[in-house]
């Protein structure tokens, strides 16, 4: 595989996918699609599941008529992942009430070249999430990771409604639950899509950071992939958490800028749970 455009697109292609698939799940038959964009609305009252996919520089205007003035009908936030190697304007962007955040870097991989030892901290299990009640537990340690009481609210009703679906109806994603000495702890998903697994909602809650959970949940998602039939592997990682996926077998291929509208806030932007070293939230 080349590690060039074309495993870039690889990343953005899953990211694509996972937030119309999340978005159906709620809200069906919502997403719109036109020439270079996706638009993904989940009915919630969250960045993290009304999704825009963007993969070319769209004239300010055409954002606003087809994405913002959209989204800002409805009252609600949503996040713009930028994929395409020439940036947008910043400044223009702003004007519209989206504000940059932090760069993701996108990583790539061919599974039969992944390797990686996983080594369990001791008191530490990761299990799959199976039934409702995991779901629920899943659903509450992501939203806990947030510093935003509203994506608090919002991440749980998305798991709530989630675990009241047919387990087939989101077979697409797996979920994994990391818990400390009996405590649920940590998270982490794989996202199939056609041609890639991707990983997703990587994180630790605060009071267990520093521990090596981080690393060890890559670890086991990543032995998860060895088993799987799929060629490639992908995700989006904060630059500052590289090395965990480079030394996993993983490839850096470019940068995705993200962009948050929060409509009745303007510029003002609350981030996510704030994370560090090896224990972080991914996309």
């Amino acid at each position: 595989m080349k590690y060039s455009l074309s495993a870039k697109n690889l990343v953005c292609r899953n990211l694509e996918n996972k937030a119309g698939y999340c978005a159906d799940l709620l809200n069906p038959k919502q997403s719109k699609e036109i020439t270079g964009l996706l638009r993904t609305d989940s009915g919630l009252l969250s960045t993290r599941f009304n999704q825009v996919v963007s993969n070319t520089v769209m004239q300010p205007r055409i954002l606003q008529r087809f994405v913002v003035d959209y989204f800002a009908e409805r009252h609600s936030p949503f996040a713009l992942w930028h994929c395409a190697s020439k940036p947008l304007d910043d400044a223009a962007l702003a004007e519209l009430g989206l504000i940059r955040q932090a760069p993701m870097i996108a990583m790539a991989a061919e599974v039969k070249q992944l390797a990686t030892d996983e080594k369990m901290p001791e008191g530490l299990e990761i299990k799959a999430v199976h039934s409702a009640d995991e779901l629920l537990v899943y659903g509450d340690l992501v939203a806990e990771m947030q510093n935003c009481p509203r994506e608090t609210a919002q991440i749980k009703k998305f798991y709530r409604q989630l675990a009241e679906l047919p387990e087939h109806k989101h077979s697409r994603l797996k979920y994994f639950l990391g818990e400390f000495q009996g405590t649920p702890a940590a998270t982490g998903c794989l996202f199939s899509s056609a041609d890639a697994l991707g990983f997703y909602d990587l994180g630790t809650l605060p009071a267990y950071r520093g521990r090596g959970i981080g690393t060890t949940m890559v670890q086991h998602l990543v032995n998860e992939v060895l088993h799987s039939h799929h060629k490639h592997a992908v995700a989006l990682v904060g630059e500052e958490q590289q090395d965990i996926w480079l030394n996993a077998g993983f490839y850096a291929v470019g940068e995705v800028a993200r962009y948050d509208f929060i409509p009745e806030r303007g510029s003002a932007h609350i981030p996510n749970g704030e994370t560090d070293d090896d224990d972080r939230q991914s996309a």
